[in-house]
């Protein structure tokens, strides 16, 4: 009964080249990066579009935007674009809101599209806490773009994304939104995606992962189909992430329990700590601001 709402090419500039990983480590610490930096961009930029990004962040913000997206047709490849897509809101609409209701209510029938597994009340929810994320993280983007450089040591650190391991978690992102429950660990879950796509609720956030699995991520191999990664994702990527079988009824859960709904609430609020609003701002600005 959950309700849980839930990658570098550097053209013609010449940026700073850190050649060793650790000293990246110690750069984006020294200027304020956090040490859970992978985690909390991939969250937080998995669904943008280019209307998004020049909403939010850059108006002058392009096709070319550097910024690596789950792909929102959950049944084609690549599973990661590299960059945002522009998506079609109806520009009619002066909202964020109204043009991202827009959007859900018209793709809710077509198949594989966006989080297929998510209700209509949950992919509501989910936009509009992705857009509670985009709002503030936008507001500091706009506060780092006047001080830090983008050929700076620290910009070329956030953009080695193998590296620093952004790729691999916004990978796993796919996954878990193309194939909920695929790291729950759950066979009855697990087995069935080895015969082909099928849809559950799922709940998936930022719940803190097992350090033996973000060593496995690091290390693992996301170059395959679908097909060819799904059995070793299973095996080899558990992070016990929350899955619910049983059908329910968002709306009656939303109408009947204020407690749920204020749980939440705080759970949501959780995410969105200074920590992961500062370093979407940073990635968003070194990334934008790289030059094709």
């Amino acid at each position: 009964m959950k309700l849980l709402f839930l990658v570098c090419l550097l053209g013609t500039i010449e940026a700073a080249v850190i050649e060793k990983p650790n000293e990246c480590k110690e750069i984006m610490e020294k200027d304020g990066i956090s040490d859970l930096f992978a985690k909390h961009v991939s969250h937080a930029i998995h669904s943008l579009t280019v209307e998004d990004l020049r909403m939010y962040f850059n108006k002058d913000a392009g096709e070319n935007n550097n910024i690596p997206v789950v792909n929102h047709r959950l049944r084609d490849q690549p599973r990661v674009l590299d960059d945002a897509p522009m998506i079609g809101y109806d520009e009619e609409f002066r909202t964020g809101g109204m043009k991202h209701f827009d959007l859900i209510m018209k793709g809710i029938m077509m198949p594989g599209w966006n989080l297929t597994a998510f209700e209509v009340l949950e992919k509501l929810s989910h936009v509009y806490h992705m857009s509670e994320i985009w709002v503030q993280a936008g507001e500091k983007y706009k506060e780092v773009a006047k001080t830090l450089d983008k050929n700076s040591e620290l910009c070329g650190c956030v953009r080695d994304m193998d590296s620093n391991g952004l790729a691999k978690y916004i990978q796993l992102t796919a996954f878990q939104i193309r194939y909920p429950g695929i790291t729950s660990g759950n066979k009855e879950i697990t087995d069935k995606y080895l015969g082909g796509y099928l849809d559950y609720h799922i709940s998936y956030g930022l719940q803190e992962r097992p350090k033996n699995l973000v060593k496995a991520l690091m290390n693992f191999d996301f170059s395959g189909t679908d097909e060819e990664l799904i059995p070793k994702v299973v095996d080899e990527l558990m992070d016990e992430a929350g899955f619910d079988e049983e059908p329910h009824d968002p709306w009656e859960e939303a109408a009947e329990s204020k407690a749920h709904w204020d749980w939440c609430v705080g759970e949501l609020k959780k995410l969105m700590t200074p920590e992961l609003i500062y370093d979407t701002a940073v990635f968003v600005h070194c990334q934008l601001n790289l030059e094709n």
